[in-house]
């Protein structure tokens, strides 16, 4: 079990690959997902285009030596809601600052979003909700829970009684246990 686990913190089987499954020589495969079945790596390209209906997860970076996590927002991807996550808007409308925050049950995640703004488009926490998205506030939403994790709250809640404070912040610490990286929550507030 020791060596098997020591081996997934490496490259594992995938450190032989210098070339991406998709066959592009431009970009190296050094990413992979922490969420996917599988410790496959891939390029830049194929990992956001892999993500688009699943933006929340979690992604390492090789750096040479070892993995670090990276978010899928650094490496491109931006989710358009209003339509199919292969489709574009062609009338996009980013959030404020073009910041986001999703607090999911992995983690908190900064996240690139952009509204619908075509004219059938519904209101911004409509899109939130649409998407299984719980907003913050109804007026200019940037920071949204899935309902997963409040669904996966409440269980929690009931069975142990951990505050809604315990919770968040283990939720803050699954994104980085360290504490060396302030997780945004808003623009004003860090924890």
């Amino acid at each position: 079990f020791l060596d098997e686990t020591i081996f997934l913190e490496g490259h594992g089987h995938e450190g032989q690959r210098t070339v991406c499954r998709c066959g592009s020589e431009i970009e190296e495969p050094k990413y992979r997902c922490r969420d996917c079945f599988g410790m496959e790596m891939y390029c830049r390209h194929c990992t956001v285009k892999h993500h688009q209906s699943s933006p929340l997860h979690v992604i390492e970076e090789w750096n040479g030596s070892f993995f670090q996590c990276t978010h899928l927002k650094s490496l491109g991807l931006c989710v358009q809601l209003g339509h199919p996550p292969s489709d574009h808007c062609y009338n996009p409308r980013p959030s404020t600052g073009n910041e986001f925050i999703i607090v999911d049950i992995n983690g908190i995640h900064d996240v690139a979003l952009d509204f619908c703004g075509c004219h059938t488009a519904q209101l911004h926490y409509k899109q939130l909700l649409q998407v299984r998205w719980y907003p913050a506030t109804t007026t200019d939403p940037q920071i949204a829970a899935t309902f997963n994790v409040l669904e996966h709250y409440q269980l929690l809640s009931f069975e142990s009684k951990i505050s809604a404070y315990e919770f968040y912040h283990s939720l803050a610490r699954r994104s980085d246990n360290t504490g060396l990286s302030l997780i945004k929550v808003s623009h004003k507030i860090s924890i």
